[in-house]
């Protein structure tokens, strides 16, 4: 009875074949058959022959296993090259791949406007980068950060000056400084 490989059935290259042969079969492709399925023979012979070995060394193999472990020293290993420059190019090249896109874009919309007859095509409003909106962002942050802080300081000379003066003074002040 043939087995399947999960089995323990052999197979040549991994795909079942028939070995039984027909009369009217091409003798070459046999002859073919029957080296691929001796090399496979061989190769599964090494394969044993080493799991052999390995059983008769294990105790040795573990012990070698056991010392590399011991002797790991994780400060050893370094980095493989510096990750600020490998995220710098990364983004280098993201970039120089949007430009492209957006190039090819607009040439599809050129293209598609001198089809439909129009001769002057009208000019395309540059997109602004990923790095500029966020500049923009950060900056509108600071700003709100430097009127936060120029609020509170009016509030402080408004309350400390209203300490002195009548409180229906300090009132309107401080309506002043609001609006303000």
């Amino acid at each position: 009875m043939i087995h399947p490989p999960a089995m323990g059935g052999k197979t040549a290259w991994g795909v079942s074949r028939e070995t039984v042969h027909r009369g009217t079969d091409d003798p070459e492709e046999i002859r073919k058959l029957k080296e691929a399925q001796g090399s496979f023979n061989a190769r599964e012979e090494e394969r044993l022959k080493r799991l052999h070995e390995m059983d008769k060394n294990a105790s040795q193999i573990l012990e070698e296993r056991r010392q590399r472990k011991n002797s790991f020293d994780p400060t050893q290993v370094t980095k493989r090259g510096d990750v600020d420059a490998f995220r710098k190019q990364q983004e280098e090249a993201l970039l120089k791949m949007q430009e492209i896109k957006e190039q090819k874009q607009a040439e599809k919309r050129q293209k598609k406007l001198l089809e439909k007859g129009e001769k002057k095509p009208k000019k395309e409003k540059k997109k602004k980068g990923k790095k500029d909106k966020k500049d923009k962002k950060k900056k509108k942050e600071k700003d709100k950060k430097k009127k936060k802080k120029q609020k509170k300081k009016k509030r402080k000379k408004s309350s400390s000056s209203s300490d002195s003066s009548d409180s229906s003074s300090s009132s309107s002040s401080s309506s002043d400084s609001s609006s303000s």
